[in-house]
């Protein structure tokens, strides 16, 4: 038998057969007066909150101008509703009347039950593997456009050197703010070879004075962190380093970048926005700098100014793809598409770091296990950075209510909240997302604690520093839970060694 041939006849006929029975179900509905193309639409505009137009041309991966025809036919049969921001009114957003909320969860049933129908002669083993050869074949057909840099049979996670520093295993440690990366995760990270990360974000939120002098607090504490988790791995020769995450759109950036060196962090990693004047404010190469980057013309631009203005080149870069956690690196309505396109993005780069003499390449954003980080450094990574993974173990600097909120999760509490700065964010559903995204409450702002640029206490929703205060203080309900898109795979609590040993296993 011709194994080839027969699985492409299936795979025609299967299509063809599902194609039908969707135009059956689409006949015999007397309330649906829609088209399977329009029922799709439909299903891409979602019954969440209201996306823009070019969000859902995205998904549907046609153009604005087509996509507009068509939402103009689905607002006059009452299925969808639109407006123009009022902020900027060449923004359209769309979003389903009642009637195009019940279409598409009728055309869900209808899958639900046809697939259900379909394996109903199977046993659960034989379709469990079923689903696992089919999304072999799903996921082979996504990554035709991107190919392997690597060999998977060459792959395991080697040292990497940063200069002079080294990093034994190659896994970076992601900087959460607030409150839950801080000098005993770190440390317990280095201790096992990868590289500790304590987070910038207003470090100093559980200091005494933090609300009357925020500044002086936040670089308090920092430095008493980073000299703990110094102290942590003293004596350890395999201990990989300790690096500090700070924002470029935090205020005093200059200064909590000069207090992380002078208490002697190894490495500044820097992201949210583009950092051009890191260099210029560490004026020495002993401390290696790292941005983070969202896009290969992003890595380009940072090469370009910090070569132009300061004759350095970054140590290594951090590509954060869209499924990380906290604050991302893209508008809401690119997430689909930087998804889709995330190992593509990865290759290009790496091709912008080529010619730069050695400038390891870090991936984070959905590395959850070894197969994850393998696959990532197929397509040209070096490293990888994990930080929702560490959230539930026991060096993780969170309180137990905040690692219970990863524990409890599933996939659909998982959501992006819109930051008072603008920036989307993804977060772990509770009263407080609901309040400020559903139901579009304002939490008063009393005080300014100074965190970001970007921020108007004056229009701000709520304050983004007292939201996260809450969580890392214990309250998992009425704060902000930042979490990655995996947060749902966390099941029990974990050691750090265990996870190192769970990724070095075979190497």
């Amino acid at each position: 038998m011709d194994t080839v041939k027969k699985i492409n006849e299936i795979l025609v006929s299967l299509f063809n057969s599902v194609l039908k029975m969707e135009e059956r179900a689409l006949q015999d509905s007397t309330s649906v007066n829609l088209s399977i193309t329009e029922i799709h639409t439909l299903e891409a505009i979602g019954a969440g909150k209201p996306k823009t137009m070019t969000q859902v041309a995205g998904a549907l991966k046609i153009s604005v101008g087509t996509l507009t025809v068509a939402i103009s036919k689905l607002v006059k049969k009452g299925y969808v509703e639109r407006s123009r921001v009022s902020e900027d009114r060449r923004i359209v957003k769309i979003w389903l009347t009642e009637q195009g909320k019940a279409t598409v969860e009728e055309h869900q049933r209808f899958h639900e039950a046809m697939v259900r129908d379909a394996i109903s002669e199977l046993t659960e083993e034989d379709a469990i593997r079923f689903m696992q050869s089919i999304e072999t074949i799903n996921q082979f057909f996504l990554m035709q456009k991107t190919k392997h840099l690597k060999s998977n049979d060459s792959l395991e996670l080697k040292p990497i050197n940063l200069g002079e520093l080294k990093i034994p295993v190659p896994i970076f440690q992601g900087g959460m703010g607030i409150g839950v990366s801080m000098s005993r995760l770190a440390g317990a990270v280095a201790n096992c070879g990868g590289v500790g990360v304590i987070s910038g974000a207003q470090s100093g939120y559980s200091e005494p004075d933090f609300e009357k002098s925020t500044v002086e607090a936040n670089i308090r504490a920092l430095k008493r962190n980073i000299k703990e988790a110094l102290a942590a791995v003293a004596g350890n020769s395999e201990a990989g380093p300790i690096g500090v995450n700070i924002m470029c759109a935090q205020k005093n950036y200059e200064e909590y970048v000069t207090a992380s060196i002078e208490a002697g962090a190894q490495i500044i990693i820097s992201g949210a926005g583009l950092p051009t004047a890191l260099p210029g404010i560490s004026k020495t190469e002993n401390v290696k700098l790292i941005p983070i980057v969202s896009s290969a013309r992003a890595t380009g631009l940072i090469i370009k100014n910090w070569g132009k203005k300061h004759n350095r080149v970054p140590d290594a870069v951090i590509f954060e793809g869209p499924l990380a956690g906290g604050h991302l690196g893209f508008k809401e309505e690119q997430l689909d598409l930087a998804q889709e396109n995330f190992y593509k993005t990865i290759t290009e780069i790496k091709a912008e770091l080529q010619d730069l003499p050695n400038c390891p390449l870090i991936v984070g954003g959905g590395i959850f296990n070894k197969a994850d980080a393998l696959k990532a450094m197929s397509y040209g990574a070096d490293a990888v950075q994990m930080g929702t993974r560490f959230v539930t173990t026991e060096e993780c600097d969170a309180p137990m209510e905040f690692k219970q909120a990863y524990l409890n999760c599933q996939e659909q509490d998982i959501l992006i909240i819109k930051s008072p700065v603008g920036m989307p964010g993804r977060a772990i559903k509770n009263s407080f997302s609901n309040k400020v995204s559903n139901e579009g409450q304002k939490e008063p702002i009393k005080k300014c604690n100074g965190c970001l640029i970007p921020c108007n206490p004056a229009e701000a929703p709520y304050c983004i520093t007292d939201a996260l205060v809450r969580a890392a203080r214990g309250d998992a309900d009425k704060g902000l839970v930042f979490c990655g898109a995996n947060a749902y795979k966390c099941d029990k609590i974990e050691r750090v060694e265990d996870i190192f040993e769970e990724f070095m296993a075979g190497n």
